[in-house]
């Protein structure tokens, strides 16, 4: 089975969504004057914002209408495009024993972003406690709500580059930064400052996720890294960049593998190529067009193939996998 997925997009408190807008062709209707920056594929896992809830927000539905979830079940994954026109507040998520203990969840969310073309030539993310940084330090900083951001490592980035964060690890998206992001399948955070940078002002339960402002800073990982040891831990850079050549691109390659993790995979297909599948898989294409699995798809398209082994793929399509 492989469909194509109805548009997504889901409640946050940064500003963005143009790119994604731009990207599908679809644009989204913010007409309530909150933004939907991020668009969630095959999502089986609802949205928490901290505020009035909307029931089922954050459940990706099929061409035909049918929520995922109906039709195959949970997935072991989230999958979203995001596009931030200003950095995302600094937050953390729960490893799995963090999770279970805190929030109950079996699930904590550790995550992976791959950056899209659209991504701004000055973008960056905020990875990692700078030396020095503990949990007191921290804990002070949060309470004055200053030099937060001073104390993690800011790391550039462009179009093909690959990050993975680890639970407990903290961070923060900057603006300018247009993703395919993978997860695992949660909206468990804990949120360190109060103000968005065009002065929205974060929920309290979504500042604490719920556990409370003494048991929030159990979240983090206090572990405290040099800038090199960071990228090297984190941080794949693109193809095309640091003397990797053009010839090696046009293949099927693995992002994000077991060597980050075991919850879940990444692949980019470029052209033709063909990947065997452990699970369900979203499909993102990023560029082009071609033929996935036969079915005639286009860049912004966002493809579920689930009950197959494989993913064929024919035609000039960029696609990035996600299972």
């Amino acid at each position: 089975m492989i469909e194509r997925l109805l548009p997504n997009r889901v409640r946050r408190t940064y500003l963005g969504g143009g790119r994604i807008d731009g990207f599908t062709g679809v644009i989204a209707d913010c007409s309530d004057g909150v933004p939907r920056p991020e668009d969630w594929l095959a999502s089986t896992v609802t949205a928490f914002n901290g505020t009035e809830e909307i029931e089922g927000e954050g459940l990706g539905r099929m061409e035909d209408g049918r929520l995922v979830r109906d039709v195959i079940g949970d997935l072991p994954f989230l999958v979203k495009l995001l596009d931030s026109d200003e950095q995302l507040v600094i937050q953390v998520h729960p490893t799995v024993p963090c999770a279970k203990r805190l929030f109950g969840s079996p699930v904590g969310k550790t995550e992976c972003w791959y950056f899209l073309p659209g991504t701004a030539p000055d973008a960056c993310v905020y990875l990692g406690f700078k030396p020095g940084v503990t949990r007191e330090k921290w804990r002070t900083a949060f309470e004055t709500q200053r030099g937060l951001l001073d104390m993690l490592h800011r790391i550039p980035v462009a179009p093909g580059d690959f990050v993975f964060v680890d639970g407990g690890v903290p961070h923060a998206i900057g603006g300018g930064c247009f993703m395919v992001e993978l997860q695992e399948p949660s909206d468990l955070m804990v949120v360190a400052e109060r103000i968005t940078p065009s002065g929205r002002r974060i929920p309290d339960a979504k500042m604490h996720g719920g556990v409370g402002w003494g048991r929030m800073f159990d979240v983090y990982e206090y572990e405290a890294l040099e800038y090199e040891e960071v990228c090297r831990r984190h941080v794949r850079r693109a193809f095309g960049r640091k003397g990797i050549k053009e010839e090696d691109v046009r293949e099927t390659s693995c992002l994000c593998g077991p060597e980050f993790t075991g919850k879940f995979s990444m692949w980019r297909i470029e052209g033709k190529g063909r990947l065997g599948l452990p699970r369900p898989a979203c499909v993102i294409v990023t560029d082009g067009a071609g033929a996935v699995n036969g079915l005639v798809a286009k860049k912004g398209d966002r493809l579920l193939v689930a009950r197959e082994k494989n993913i064929e793929t024919d035609g000039s399509a960029s696609l990035v996998v996600c299972a």
